[in-house]
C-alpha cells in the first residue's frame, strides 16, 4: 500500500482535518461526478416524498437516447509528453478558465469536489465549498445563456464535511449519492432542498482493506437494471478506487475487496489514484481520476487522468488529461474532474490549485471522440 505521509506540511494537504480520522478525509483527497444525465423509471405507486424508508427501492435505470451523440473528432494515438514529462491521453480539451471562485478563501480552501449532471437541456452543479475543516455543498445550473450563482444547499446530513456528491435523475427527483467516511443517499425536487432516504448505504471495508478507514468521492452511474459506484478509499496510509454494485441504489455490494484502480510506480498516480468520475460512452467506460504525484516532492500535484475500460473492472490508463500549468491558477494541481456530455461536446468542471495555494472551479470542453 502506499507510504504514510509523515510531514506536518504533507499531512496539511494530503490528509486535511479528519472528525474523526475514520469519518474524513485527504484534504488533498478533498469527484465527485455524475452520469450524463440518462433518466430511469420510476417505482410504480411510489411517492417521491416517500422515499426516505429504506426499504422503499429507488429506480432502476433505463439507457440514454442516445447516448454517444458528441460532435468529435480523433484522440491522437501517440500524443506525446506534457510539460509534466507524462504522457498525455490524446484528448483535445480547450481550457476556459475559472467558472466560480471564493475570492476571500485563506490558503488550502475554496471549491472542491464538483458533480455535473444534465437533465433535459439543463446542466445542473454541485461544489463543496471548504472554509477551515467545515465543508458545506452548493448548486447552481445553466439553461444555456450561463450559470447563475451558487446557491446553498439544505436537508444534507452531516458534521463538519458535507462534499463529495455524485447525482443521478430518475425523471421525477434528483438522487444524491455523498459523504465522507461512509457513503450516505439523498433526494430531491429541485436539487437544492433534500430530504435523506438513508445514511451509511455503503460503509469502510473490512481491517486491513484498501477503504478500511474512509469512503468519499462517489461515482454512480446506471448500469443495466442497476447502478455501478466507483469510489476512492482511504486505508490511513493512502488511496485507491474501488467499485460496488446495487440493485436499487441502497444495498451494496463490493466488487472485491481489492482496488479496480491502484498506484503505478514512475507514473503520475505514484503515490494515489482517486476522485473518480465514471461515464459511460456506448459499450466503454470512460474514467476519469486524480493522481497524486510525489516524485519530486511530497506534498507534490495532483493531475486528472484518464482510465477506459470494456467491462468496469479493468481499466486501461490511457495518459494525463489536464497537465499542470507553468504559473497560475492550476500551477500546483488540477483534480476532482465531472464530466457531462452536454450540447454537443463533453463538459467538465475541475479543481484547480494556484500558486497561491488555493482551491477554483475550472472549465474545459472538448470534441473528441469517445
Amino acid at each position: 500500500m502506499l507510504a504514510a505521509m509523515r510531514s506536518p506540511r504533507a499531512t496539511s494537504f494530503a490528509v486535511g482535518a479528519l472528525r474523526p480520522i475514520a469519518c474524513a478525509l485527504p484534504a488533498l483527497l478533498l469527484l465527485a461526478c455524475s452520469s450524463d444525465g440518462a433518466d430511469a423509471k420510476a417505482v410504480p405507486g411510489q411517492d417521491a416524498s416517500d422515499a426516505t424508508d429504506a426499504t422503499d427501492a429507488l429506480a432502476t435505470p433505463e439507457a440514454a437516447d442516445s447516448p454517444d451523440q458528441v460532435t468529435c473528432e480523433p484522440a491522437l494515438s501517440d500524443a506525446g509528453a506534457g510539460p509534466s514529462g507524462y504522457a498525455l491521453d490524446g484528448w483535445h480539451w480547450v481550457r476556459h478558465g475559472v467558472l466560480f471562485e471564493e475570492a476571500s478563501a485563506a490558503e488550502t480552501d475554496g471549491l472542491l469536489s464538483p458533480a455535473a449532471l444534465v437533465v433535459g437541456d439543463r446542466l445542473h452543479l454541485w461544489v463543496a465549498k471548504k472554509t477551515g475543516v467545515q465543508h458545506r455543498l452548493f448548486h447552481a445550473s445553466n439553461d444555456g445563456a450561463g450559470f447563475g450563482q451558487l446557491q446553498a444547499t439544505s436537508g444534507l446530513q452531516g458534521e463538519d464535511i458535507i462534499a463529495y456528491p455524485s447525482v443521478l435523475h430518475d425523471g421525477a427527483r434528483f438522487l444524491m449519492w455523498y459523504g465522507s467516511g461512509s457513503i450516505d443517499l439523498a433526494e430531491s425536487q429541485d436539487g437544492v432542498s433534500w430530504a435523506m432516504v438513508k445514511q451509511s448505504v455503503l460503509s469502510v471495508g473490512e481491517a486491513g482493506a484498501f477503504d478500511s478507514m474512509t469512503l468519499l468521492y462517489p461515482s454512480v452511474i446506471p448500469d443495466g437494471a442497476g447502478y455501478v459506484m466507483y469510489y476512492t478509499g482511504f486505508d490511513g496510509q493512502g488511496f485507491a478506487i474501488g467499485r460496488a454494485v446495487s440493485s436499487d441504489g441502497i444495498a451494496w455490494t463490493r466488487s472485491s475487496t481489492t482496488p479496480v484502480m491502484d498506484v503505478r510506480a514512475g507514473e503520475f498516480d505514484n503515490h494515489a489514484v482517486a476522485q473518480p468520475c465514471a461515464v459511460r460512452a456506448g459499450q466503454a467506460l470512460l474514467l476519469w481520476y486524480g493522481g497524486y504525484d510525489t516524485s519530486m516532492a511530497n506534498p507534490g500535484p495532483y493531475r486528472i487522468g484518464l482510465a477506459t475500460s470494456k467491462d468496469g473492472l479493468a481499466f486501461d490508463r490511457t495518459g494525463l488529461t489536464l497537465d499542470l500549468e507553468p504559473s497560475g491558477v492550476e500551477a500546483y494541481s488540477t483534480r476532482d474532474p465531472a464530466v457531462a456530455r452536454w450540447k454537443g461536446e463533453w463538459w467538465m468542471a475541475y479543481v484547480g490549485m494556484g500558486d497561491d495555494r488555493r482551491y477554483r472551479l475550472m472549465t474545459a470542453t472538448s470534441q473528441t471522440c469517445d
